[in-house]
């Protein structure tokens, strides 16, 4: 008897924390996917002020007159100089009060400020020293976040160029510091709000790294920058751990930092939500337990009395005492059967239902006293029963248990059921029925698929921040797209392909962000040097959606588009069927929209000219789509694109 009551005990804990390690699992996927994700939207939103200061350090008239300044040696301005003052203040005070900054001021290489914004506060001698100091360096410096009256700001420092100065140049001649005070609070507490859609209760933090410790930052409340240090991070902040509290609880905790500055993004959630399906399951388990030992106490207090007495009356009594204890296991059975998320049901060779839990009648909003007897179809309809029977023969054949997914229509709307369908024998080894076990993933699934569209906008965001400072590129992507899905359905290409060409349309000059500016909107023809430097943003495009995890085929569109039949193409030379159907269309679609729209160093032509362009040229240029893309000229949408881009 200790025996067996060891046994149970020891195999219903393991089985306990086989599946507490299965939920933390789980939980570290979700926290981590979480804290990169807001890791990533606080990064593309540094970017885009970055980007939007350099609309003022790339303006000639700036840079013009930061050079000059810079040439004085005099501490007192020349009168020249000095006339201009008014208006670059205004200019720049106007540009603090349009993007909602603290200030800006323009500092030379003593550290003197030699033009600040409308009110902008005193600079303090850690400013001006970081500012010295940004003379020596190429790259836009991000200093740590402070505390200031109204909340948390940074400076953002990019050093000024002189006006005749080559862009392409490693060593170019600096001959001044932007300055810009920013604030944070504001966008901090948007981005930190833990979505309503989480799981557990989550609590969102925000740490930099400054003097080998974590300091916190609170964007919504004073002090704003925390005066202690955070004792419970460690030094090499491991993207997920577990610790326990000053009160005793554990908590769980997932980190990323933000590229390019010195912040980490801490999600953490406390351990007793995060293991809250534990509960039920441990309930599970220790009543599966008891009923196991208590059928065997049974089983062996039964035998031990029919041997002790074989007269009928005791017999009887000692029947009826094992019926009263299994009743009231198999009520004990019921409850908890009854507490459990997964629907559980049991269906004879015949398809019709047996036994159904109260989760199972529930998920089809019917009686449970109601259900033995109906089958699939009249339960969930014909489609779904046509593929219930599908899995139904395929688990009596193998004899395996089959795992699968479908979409079943409830009052609640469409739920995606994870099902387990094994076979059901009786003592004898004979076959009774199918037993099926279904899990609801639908909030899930719909974590997952929010968390693929924050990626996609976030590529979307980059994407239209290139267009934006690009007049060349503006709308290619759209237009692109247009005349591909026309070109697509001109060839009768399945569906999915067409989302691949869509999609691929939409990402395919995000690369060009790596491209300095004065290259991608040179009036004149590229050299040979900024050439290479130009085909470079296909490798930087293969990067972006590696690490964003597009999947393989749009991956695959984007990157061969510049590829050629003929092998004449790049980045990897590819020829023939080595360059898929999406890309060679998108690329000839981009070729086309390129030459009939308007570029410095060459004259447009129109599309007419383009198609002959494509049809003396079949080594380079797959004639199926030549075809294709005449036929769609030649129709009232192909009338109306060429009214369209004429325009």
């Amino acid at each position: 008897m200790i025996i067996l009551l060891f046994l149970s005990y020891f195999t219903a804990d393991y089985a306990i924390e086989i599946r507490k390690k299965e939920l933390i699992a789980e939980l570290q996927n979700r926290m981590e996917i979480t804290a990169a994700g807001e890791a990533k939207v606080i990064e593309t939103w540094l970017n885009v002020t970055s980007e939007q200061a350099g609309r003022i350090v790339n303006n000639e008239l700036f840079q013009l007159f930061a050079t000059e300044i810079n040439l004085s040696k005099d501490k007192d301005l020349p009168a020249a100089l000095k006339s201009q003052l008014p208006y670059m203040q205004g200019a720049i005070s106007a540009f603090v009060q349009q993007n909602s900054l603290l200030g800006a001021y323009m500092i030379g290489q003593d550290g003197r400020a030699y033009l600040a914004s409308g009110g902008a506060p005193s600079l303090i001698d850690k400013q001006r020293d970081i500012a010295v100091q940004q003379y020596s360096k190429e790259d836009v410096t991000i200093t740590p976040f402070r505390s200031t009256e109204t909340g948390l700001a940074f400076d953002l420092l990019i050093p000024i160029k002189a006006a005749q100065s080559n862009n392409l140049s490693t060593e170019a001649n600096i001959v001044g510091v932007l300055l810009l005070a920013v604030p944070a609070s504001e966008q901090l507490v948007r981005f930190l709000d833990p979505s309503p859609f989480s799981l557990e209760p989550v609590k969102i933090r925000l740490f930099q790294f400054e003097d080998d410790e974590y300091i916190e930052l609170f964007p919504s409340k004073a002090p704003f920058v925390s005066p202690a240090v955070d004792q419970n991070l460690s030094a090499d902040m491991v993207p997920f751990r577990s610790w326990t509290a000053n009160n005793g609880d554990t908590i769980y905790s997932a980190s990323h930092a933000v590229s390019n500055t010195s912040l980490f993004i801490v999600e953490q959630v406390a351990g007793q939500d995060a293991l809250v399906g534990l509960k039920t399951y441990i309930l599970f388990i220790i009543g599966l337990a008891l009923s196991f030992i208590v059928v065997i106490i049974s089983l062996c207090l039964a035998l031990w009395l029919t041997f002790r007495n074989q007269s009928a009356t005791a017999l009887a009594t000692q029947y009826k005492d094992f019926a009263t204890q299994i009743n009231v296991q198999r009520r004990l059975l019921g409850s908890i059967n009854n507490t459990i998320d997964e629907h559980i049901s049991l269906s004879d060779s015949e398809g019709q239902y047996i036994y159904a839990n109260p989760s199972f009648a529930r998920l089809v909003d019917t009686p449970i006293r109601s259900i033995p007897g109906k089958t699939d179809r009249l339960l969930f309809g014909e489609k779904v029963a046509r593929e219930m029977a599908k899995y139904d023969r395929k688990a009596i054949a193998t004899e395996q248990t089959i795992n699968a997914f479908v979409n079943i229509e409830t009052t609640q709307g469409v739920r995606i059921i994870r099902i387990a369908k094994s076979r059901f024998l009786n003592d004898d080894g004979n076959f009774i029925g199918i037993v099926t076990v279904g899990s609801d993933i639908t909030e899930y699934v719909e974590f997952q698929r929010r968390k693929e569209e924050m990626d996609k906008k976030a590529i979307t965001v980059l994407v239209r921040m290139l267009e934006a400072n690009d007049p060349y590129l503006a709308d290619h992507s759209n237009r692109m797209g247009h005349l591909a899905e026309h070109i697509a359905e001109q060839l009768d290409l399945p569906v999915e392909t067409r989302r691949v060409i869509e999609t691929g349309a939409h990402l395919s000059q995000i690369g060009k962000i790596s491209i300095p500016r004065n290259i991608r909107e040179k009036e004149s023809r590229l050299n040979a040097k900024e050439q290479n430097i130009m085909q470079e943003h296909v490798l930087v495009a293969e990067k972006l959606l590696q690490e964003a995890e597009i999947e393989a085929p749009i991956l695959d569109a984007v990157t061969q588009l510049y590829e050629r039949l003929d092998g004449s193409g790049y980045p990897n030379g590819l020829t023939d069927d080595e360059i898929g159907i999406s890309a060679r269309i998108l690329g000839m679609t981009d070729i086309l929209i390129a030459r009939i729209s308007p570029r410095g160093y060459r004259e447009t032509i129109g599309i007419d000219e383009a198609l002959r362009v494509f049809r003396t040229n079949p080594e380079k240029y797959d004639q199926r789509i030549v075809v294709a893309m005449t036929d769609f000229f030649e129709t009232d949408a192909g009338a109306k694109f060429k009214t369209m881009m004429s325009n």
